[in-house]
């Protein structure tokens, strides 16, 4: 009687919480959540079954291949995020000639043999790498290290995080957490990397923190390491994958068409029970296959119905949902736009193009200017950019802006007549519209001022097109 009214006492009291996603009934109460500070949290084991996990649907699963490819594509693109140099004279005026020159200069570091220290990636490429596994693998570190004796001393390591080392906790009072030391407000101080992580008889190699730059996506204020973004769609992605296997499988099976004969046998001799006239087992069908059963064997019909009538509508739902956990539409994922119109692809364009601006700031915030920098600082060493002052004036020789690469025009007309009236009402810039289409302003009036010379040496008048009507069709849009 007394277990009876502590249980019903138990039971009121859990309906009791202030809020739904607190209470403890029946359907909620096995949700309990393990959880901790975020530096344990994140170090558990589940952290590298996370990685492996990931990079085996980034090899094997072709909605993730799509997703990675949309996201980089339009993050990225082929030409990478650029650098335009934007150093200041005293008066205000951009010093043109200096800039030139460290752009020249940037150009030609930014190839494969002068950027990268294997001298496989130029640094277009080397920005998709560390995106790619920032996603894949939660984060990626880039190490700076310097070179004597080269035109261009600075070069890039790109380092993945298998090969921090785990094995050292603690250094000079530091804590040590997978491989990277933090001061008493978890500030990392310092990076552990073994030179090669299979080979556990080298010492690891300690790098300060200021050469080393820790791409990562930061969700909690105590978090030191990252965790693969593809973590809450692994599951759905992998369970969409065997989905298919299994389709193609009953598939196979229902396509096969096959004969089974069953005989006496004379004499009254009885054969194996499990075998056919070959005396071997019955262990696979095949199309068109005639197969002899011995005594007392039987078939039983089966009939698989596949592919199932609701697969495409299953498999469009799971890659929706998976491209949404990665923060991109289903059309920009899939490639399928067959369910959308000229409104809904625009506006799902747009707010796809959101979550590329949100990857090209950081990437801009955290990997390219932190090099851009860094690469000034190098050619000034080098002698290669003749500063007397760059010490004393640092912000003004580093300063640059970066473009981006830009989207075509969903509709080109109307756009470019929406830009044009924003300029002429002074609502936008030149700088603003080219930067959308990843385009340098100034490079665009420079090859425009050529473009018009040259068509006056030719005779030619270059002139703007006469403004048009819009038609009945687009004044109902």
């Amino acid at each position: 009687m007394a277990g009876t009214m502590i249980r019903k006492l138990w039971n009121w009291i859990k309906r009791l919480a202030a809020y739904d996603g607190a209470s403890l009934d029946r359907p909620q109460g096995g949700w309990r959540p393990v959880t901790g500070r975020a530096p344990e949290e994140i170090d558990k084991p589940e952290r590298q079954l996370l990685i492996d996990r990931g990079r085996d649907l980034e090899r094997n699963s072709d909605i993730i291949v799509s997703a990675l490819g949309a996201i980089l594509r339009n993050s990225i693109g082929s030409q990478g995020i650029i650098p335009q140099a934007h150093v200041i004279k005293a008066g205000g005026q951009e010093d043109e000639k200096k800039n030139d020159s460290i752009e020249e200069l940037w150009r030609e570091w930014s190839r494969p043999g002068n950027c990268d220290i294997v001298g496989c990636s130029s640094f277009a490429e080397l920005q998709g790498l560390v995106l790619r596994r920032r996603i894949v693998d939660g984060e990626v570190f880039i190490r700076k290290i310097w070179l004597k004796g080269e035109k261009f001393p600075l070069r890039l390591q790109i380092l993945e995080t298998d090969q921090l080392d785990t094995m050292v906790t603690e250094n000079a009072g530091h804590k040590v957490y997978q491989g990277i030391e933090v001061d008493e407000f978890l500030k990392p101080v310092a990076y552990w990397f073994r030179p090669d992580p299979m080979d556990l008889a080298k010492d690891p190699v300690r790098v300060d923190a200021q050469e080393v730059i820790h791409l990562y996506d930061r969700r909690r204020a105590a978090q030191i390491h990252g965790v693969s973004e593809l973590a809450p769609i692994m599951q759905r992605v992998k369970d969409a994958k065997e989905f298919i296997d299994a389709e193609l499988m009953a598939a196979r099976i229902a396509a096969c068409f096959a004969i089974f004969i069953r005989k006496a046998s004379p004499g009254g001799f009885v054969g194996r029970m499990d075998a056919g006239s070959d005396g071997k087992p019955v262990q696979e069908i095949v199309p068109g296959m005639i197969q002899y059963l011995g005594i007392g064997e039987d078939v039983v019909e089966a009939k698989p119905d596949h592919p199932q009538a609701t697969a495409k509508e299953f498999l469009s739902l799971q890659q929706r949902l998976a491209g949404a956990g990665m923060g991109t539409s289903y059309e920009v994922s899939s490639r399928d736009m067959s369910q959308v119109n000229y409104s809904s692809a625009r506006q799902g364009h747009l707010e796809d193009r959101k979550t590329f601006a949100t990857f090209q700031r950081y990437m801009v915030e955290h990997f390219c200017r932190p090099i851009w920098e860094a690469f000034v600082e190098s050619i000034v060493l080098a002698g290669l950019l003749k500063v007397s002052d760059f010490y004393g004036k640092r912000e003004r020789y580093v300063s640059a802006r970066w473009i981006t690469p830009g989207w075509e025009w969903v509709d080109p007309l109307k756009e470019v007549r929406a830009s044009s009236e924003a300029m002429q009402i002074g609502a936008s810039t030149l700088e603003e519209i080219c930067g959308a289409k990843g385009l340098d302003w100034q490079e665009v009036l420079r090859q425009r001022a050529r473009e018009q010379k040259y068509a006056e040496e030719l005779g030619v008048k270059l002139g703007e097109l006469p403004p048009q009507e819009l038609s009945a069709d687009e004044k109902e849009e």
